[in-house]
């Protein structure tokens, strides 16, 4: 056995520039045997949690914070704030930071950085491969590859993406919606790969899967959900294509996430080998006391009376408020000492972080059938089962007549910290929970959101999408502006970082031609076009 892998080896160093399309590896999936695959070294297996932590980074072994802080600037400062999940109790650069869109270009290089390294693994899985023939775990680094390289065009715009692996040291940026394309025709080779072959093929990954435990089929129904996912978002850019996507996947025998079992959640699994894994947001709301509660995420879920908030977050400890849940305004001027007794998260060092949930399939669904596209059911039964989907899923009782409340709204917003006042605020919106088939359009996509956005936590980078895209759920904007965005649009992107300016600049300018507007967090993305 260790003389095959060693030929393995010495033959990927020989043959690591080569390269072969993705459609040969479809030949012949099985050129090692089951047993060789499932040897605890298995060659590839190790870059898989590389791959998942340049996702999103939770790989901390105990003691360290490499990941965390990786975490903290490349998504609680951007994509868990923006999206109105998150406050922070921090007054970074005295308060010039993302929160009040003075942003760092340092922070902002962060998913750059991971991208790099999620490519690198990718690269290596991928030559192992074409020595392999294994197109099974190919295709699972491929999944793994989209759900990263979308998160980070989704921030940025137009970025490097399949040219990272090349080596070259002035990456090209490509268009997002060149990206969007290949990442589609991606998933569906990967899911049909997998749908088709992977019955059959044992769990070889199961050491080194953070997500499934190498479970084959699993993937295929992530990928098929993904489909659907991307297929929405680009539904006000490319309508016609955005149908043709989402009715492939809703008919593809693969299926989707529809169970908790099904559910891709990063943590330690089962059978997973020596991995760490630590998740991040326990770190960033004890031991740093900074990430909390968001003032939108208070006035909705108090408003609506809803009981997940308890187990999402933890009450108070401000002084004569110590039995309340208290939110922080997202772009403020921030003291520590006043805002670290609002609420901290809720969550241990082994919380799961959500990549994608049965929930939101539902509500995908919903939206799907308010555009027309061939779903099947009506908006209103999908709404309701993603509500009903989602209160499973965070371990709550849904409270009886909560799907029938027409009464309900998101609460006004005080803020109860020393000199806070003016940060206090009516409430972002008045919209109920009980579906109205009589509501116009626009009503009734906000409903969808709303619930999807709280089924959604604390995916925060997938939330600050959907309101880029819809408008909703109407949250709460900064009110401390040190940038020159519109606060009422809110943040639409991140700017480049300094980094990529002083090592990639021609690439940059290409990129900005291609975004189509300037460098800043108020310019929108290619798929960012709801009238």
């Amino acid at each position: 056995m260790k003389r095959i892998q060693i030929l393995l080896l010495w033959l990927v160093v020989i043959l690591s520039a080569c390269t072969k399309k993705y459609e040969e590896f479809n030949t012949n999936p099985y050129l090692s045997t089951l047993a060789q695959q499932e040897a605890d070294n298995y060659a590839s297996g190790k870059n898989f949690p590389a791959m998942i932590n340049a996702v999103l980074p939770a790989g901390d072994a105990a003691g360290r914070t490499d990941f965390v802080n990786s975490y903290q600037v490349g998504y609680n400062l951007a994509g868990d704030s923006f999206s109105g999940y998150m406050g922070q109790a921090g007054d970074w650069g005295g308060n010039s930071n993302n929160l009040t869109y003075a942003f760092n270009l340092s922070w902002v290089n962060e998913q750059f950085t991971l991208t790099g390294k999620l490519m690198a693994a990718w690269k290596n899985i991928k030559d192992l491969s074409t020595i392999s023939g294994d197109s099974l775990q190919f295709s699972v680094a491929q999944i793994i590859k989209v759900t990263g390289i979308i998160k980070a065009t989704d921030s940025y715009g137009p970025i490097p993406s399949g040219s990272l692996a090349s080596g070259s040291f002035t990456p090209a940026y490509e268009s997002q919606e060149s990206i969007y394309y290949s990442a589609l025709s991606d998933l569906i080779k990967a899911r049909n790969m997998l749908f088709k072959l992977g019955a059959g093929a044992g769990t070889p990954l199961k050491s080194y899967d953070l997500i499934y435990a190498g479970d084959y089929l699993k993937w295929a129904r992530f990928a098929n959900s993904l489909i659907l996912r991307l297929a929405i978002r680009i539904a006000y850019v490319a309508p016609d294509k955005a149908k043709l996507y989402a009715e492939e996947a809703l008919t593809n025998p693969a299926g989707m996430i529809t169970t908790a079992a099904d559910n891709a959640l990063q943590g330690l699994k089962p059978g997973n080998g020596a991995l760490n894994y630590s998740n991040p947001l326990r770190t960033l709301t004890q031991d740093y006391k900074e990430a909390r509660m968001g003032a939108s995420m208070q006035s909705i879920l108090t408003g609506y009376n809803d009981p997940r908030i308890a187990v999402w977050f933890k009450t108070a400890t401000l002084t004569a408020h110590t039995s309340e849940f208290l939110g922080i305004r997202s772009g403020i001027n921030v003291t520590r000492a006043s805002y670290q007794p609002f609420s901290e998260l809720n969550v241990t060092d082994q919380t799961p972080m959500p990549w994608m949930q049965a929930s939101e399939v539902c509500f995908l669904k919903a939206e799907g059938v308010l555009r027309g596209w061939n779903v099947g059911g009506t908006a209103k039964e999908w709404y309701e089962t993603g509500i009903t989907t989602a209160f499973s899923e965070a371990g709550v009782a849904m409270p009886a007549g909560y799907l029938a409340d027409n009464t309900a709204k998101p609460k006004d917003y005080t803020d109860f910290a020393s000199g806070g006042s003016s940060n206090s605020r009516s409430a972002a919106s008045s919209i109920t929970i009980k579906w109205d088939d009589a509501a116009v359009l626009d009503i009734k996509l906000e409903r969808i959101i709303t619930q999807k956005w709280l089924a959604l936590y604390p995916n925060g980078q997938e939330a600050w999408s959907e309101f880029r895209r819809t408008g909703f759920p109407k949250i709460f904007p900064i009110s401390l502006n040190r940038g020159n965005i519109d606060v009422v649009k809110q943040v639409r992107r991140l700017p480049y970082p300094l980094a990529q300016y002083q090592q990639n600049g021609a690439e940059v300018s290409k990129g900005l031609a291609l975004l189509g507007g300037a460098d800043n967090g108020g310019t929108r993305l290619w798929w960012d076009k709801k009238p």
